[in-house]
């Protein structure tokens, strides 16, 4: 049966669906609702909590960051302070002459200040004649002496090593000492002006390390010119800056005016070989993206705290002026903003970890809250439905009790009624009732009613041959209950017949009378069994009152006629492809052409799988030798007509004006093929995956397309063949009343039943079994 879904159910109220379904949101949007509103409290109060804790802990690093600045200009004031009062006290302390006769007071004082000012690496004194002496520390805590006498005479350079005592260990002359200190920053820098001269960053001649000088220049009151100088090394500051902790990983560096390295971490980044001298870097040459772009920003913003991203990370930046060290000299320090604010982005996350089990809990219980509800609404849907169920089985009963005739023995049929009212009472798509005959070998279809059509039909038959394990369970006096037949053992050979009528679920009560199986009552596609089963298995026990004995029931005969000669084939023109075209047909004329009495076979296959099997006399599939064998069966029957469109295969006969033989040609073709093709199952070890149907009747066919033309061939013949060929059982031939009236007298026919056949009604279907 072809039938379709309903597009609306007349049985349903729209406003209680509606209703229903507004119920159900409430159910469950209002707990959702809860969990969704706690999870975006709680996302707020975190995002509200991050950043005020990222702001109060970027202002702590503020803070910090002003305490470091303040405690390195402290640092560096102090370093640098301590040189430049040297310079005032040996200016003011010294007598005129200091490089003549008072050379032991210098000597003395200098080693004094060496002990006093570990910052002091060199103390000078020199004239304007190039005359000069550098006291610097020597070994075992005693000093060197460096005396340049220039002028008058010929140059002369000693060397005097003294100890922590003062006594003299050791003297020796440098004649290849070359130092002229009328050349030198510190020199030239102090000529000009009477306050305190600073150099810049320079390399030391001695030492060879990276330093400034503070020098003065004093004139006595003969006219003489002095000048005093103390050399500061800066590696001491390097050391400083190392040993400052700045978060985790910041840093702090000490710059002039023109980015030049004054001190770093560590001490060695700012020196460099220059050809073949020691030179110092400037701060972008270090190689350091993040101090490039801060020293880059404060070139062009000035000094200032402030915030730099660099590869996708965020760093602090502070540069501020050293006012306390008489240079143009400014403290630069970088850290990563996570050093800061880190602490704050990890606590959030794990604050949010714990809120997730916050989240949780609510959300298991509202989803503990949904189910309730909905389990409370679908109890309380069920009990309605239930309490509507027994109301019309109630009704029912009424009906079924004013009907007389339904408890008469003397009647041999159900009453029609009887299915009609299970069908409307349980919402089945169909039910029928069904008995057992032949020593319970046929099951007989009594009556059958479909709900959708409103049409009833009986006289279908079930063979034991054909569904042996649906009839071993239905005799045993199992209830069959399926939600899909095609899935379930029992009723998988029952699927090709459910399936053409388009259901798939079946209910199948037993018919008893003395404890022995008699019939059987099904329902197809019934929404919900659960609440009709009673009601069945009543209506079950009315039926058997009536129903007959199946051991008493005569055996079905099958319809026989008497045996004539087959007609004679007719000579037709015939071809294996689909775009022959009938002798008969005008090939001038491409129209569509009616042909009133053509006979159509299809054969149709039900395993894909099946049919790509090989087999193992040949290396052909089993599709393949189905092909071959359907040709040479078309050829030697005269079939004209013949194509194969996915899984099914038509032939056609009945062209010519006249085509009494087609029903023949047509029967014999299909009788050759069913046997061929339940050879190569057998041969291949499966079942009986193919069906065959045949219909006689109008059929349309034309030339469609462009060059070449292909012979297409439709209508109701095709469509109804398709039909036999998809509700047959398994491994057999299914034929429509049309075709059993035109071929009784030469074939052996079984009656099958009667089917709902569109634009036809309920029609007698026959399983073809042999020629006579």
């Amino acid at each position: 049966m072809i039938s379709s879904k309903p597009v609306v159910d007349l049985n349903v109220d729209p406003l209680d669906e509606v209703r229903r379904r507004r119920r159900a949101l409430l159910r469950i949007g209002i707990p959702l609702g809860g969990v969704a509103l706690m999870i975006a409290t709680i996302l707020l109060i975190a995002f509200y909590s991050y950043r005020a804790n990222r702001d109060g802990a970027l202002a702590l690093s503020n803070d910090l960051l002003a305490t470091l600045e303040q405690r390195i200009e402290m640092e560096v004031s102090g370093y640098l302070a301590s040189a430049a009062r040297a310079v005032r006290i040996l200016r003011h302390a010294l007598p005129d002459g200091v490089l003549g006769d008072q050379l032991p007071l210098v000597e003395t004082l200098s080693a004094s200040l060496l002990r006093e000012v570990p910052q002091i690496a060199n103390l000078s004194f020199a004239d304007e004649n190039g005359n000069y002496v550098l006291v610097r520390r020597g070994e075992l805590r005693g000093i060197d002496v460096e005396v340049i006498e220039n002028s008058p005479g010929p140059r002369r350079v000693t060397w005097v090593h003294q100890d922590a005592s003062g006594n003299e260990i050791g003297r020796e002359d440098d004649s290849t000492d070359t130092y002229d200190p009328r050349t030198r920053p510190w020199y030239v820098g102090a000529l000009g002006t009477d306050e305190l001269s600073w150099t810049g960053l320079y390399i030391f001649f001695t030492q060879r390390v990276p330093g400034i000088t503070v020098s003065a220049r004093h004139r006595t009151a003969d006219g003489r010119l002095y000048l005093f100088g103390v050399d500061i090394p800066l590696d001491a500051l390097s050391r400083f800056l190392g040993s400052v902790e700045i978060g985790r990983s910041g840093r702090a560096v000490i710059i002039d005016g023109s980015g030049q390295l004054i001190a770093a971490p560590s001490g060695d980044q700012i020196l460099h070989q220059t050809n073949g001298e020691l030179a110092t870097l400037r701060v972008d040459q270090l190689g350091d993206e993040v101090l490039t772009h801060a020293y880059d920003r404060f070139r062009i913003e000035g000094a200032g705290h402030r915030v730099v991203d660099v590869a996708g990370q965020r760093y602090i930046t502070a540069v501020t002026p050293i006012t306390g060290a008489g240079h143009n000299w400014s403290t630069m320090i970088v850290v990563p903003e996570d050093d800061f604010v880190g602490f704050v982005a990890s606590n959030n996350r794990r604050a949010l970890w714990m809120s997730l089990a916050i989240v949780g809990l609510a959300a298991l219980l509202a989803s503990l809250l949904v189910r309730q509800g909905l389990r409370a609404d679908r109890a309380a849907r069920l009990l309605l439905e239930r309490q509507s169920a027994v109301t019309r089985q109630s009704n029912a009963f009424a009906t079924l009790a004013s009907d007389a005739s339904l408890f008469d023995p003397a009647q041999t049929l159900p009453s029609r009624a009887l299915t009609k009212t299970l069908a409307e009472v349980t919402r089945a798509r169909r039910s029928s009732i069904w008995g057992l005959a032949d020593g319970g070998r046929i099951l007989s279809c009594k009556d059958s009613f479909d709900r959708e059509t409103g049409g009833h039909v009986e006289g279908l038959e079930l063979h034991h041959d054909e569904l042996p394990a649906l009839f071993t369970h239905l005799l045993a006096g199992e209830e069959i209950e399926v939600a899909d037949a095609a899935r379930d053992r029992r009723t998988a050979e029952l699927h090709q017949v459910l399936n053409a009528f388009g259901t798939k679920a079946l209910l199948s009560v037993p018919v008893r009378r003395s404890d022995q199986v008699i019939g059987a009552v099904w329902l197809e596609d019934t929404p919900d069994t659960a609440g009709s089963r009673d009601f069945v298995r009543a209506v079950a026990n009315m039926v058997a009152l009536r129903m007959a004995d199946p051991s008493s029931s005569p055996p079905a005969h099958e319809h026989k006629a008497i045996v004539q000669p087959p007609a004679a084939h007719e000579s037709v023109p015939r071809s294996l492809v689909a775009d022959l075209r009938p002798g008969s047909i005008d090939p001038s004329a491409l129209r569509a052409e009616i042909y009133r009495d053509t006979a159509v076979m299809v054969l149709r296959f039900t395993d894909a799988a099946a049919m790509a099997v090989r087999l193992s006399r040949t290396p052909r599939c089993i599709s393949d030798e189905i092909a071959c064998g359907l040709q040479k069966i078309a050829a030697d029957n005269g079939i004209p007509y013949l194509k194969l469109t996915g899984h099914e295969i038509v032939a056609a006969a009945g062209f010519e004006a006249t085509g009494s033989a087609a029903a023949t040609l047509i029967a014999d073709m299909a009788l050759a093929v069913r046997d061929h093709c339940i050879a190569l199952f057998e041969e291949s070890a499966r079942t009986h995956e193919f069906q065959i149907g045949i219909d006689c009747s109008l059929a349309l066919g034309g030339a469609v397309g462009s060059e070449p033309r292909i012979f297409n061939l439709w209508g109701d013949a095709v469509r109804i063949a398709g039909t036999m060929a998809a509700s047959a059982l398994p491994g057999t031939v299914q034929a429509t009343e049309a075709a059993y009236e035109r071929l009784r007298q030469d074939f052996l026919f079984r009656p099958r039943g009667s089917f709902y056949l569109p634009h036809v009604g309920a029609a007698r279907t026959f399983v073809l079994a042999a020629r006579l």
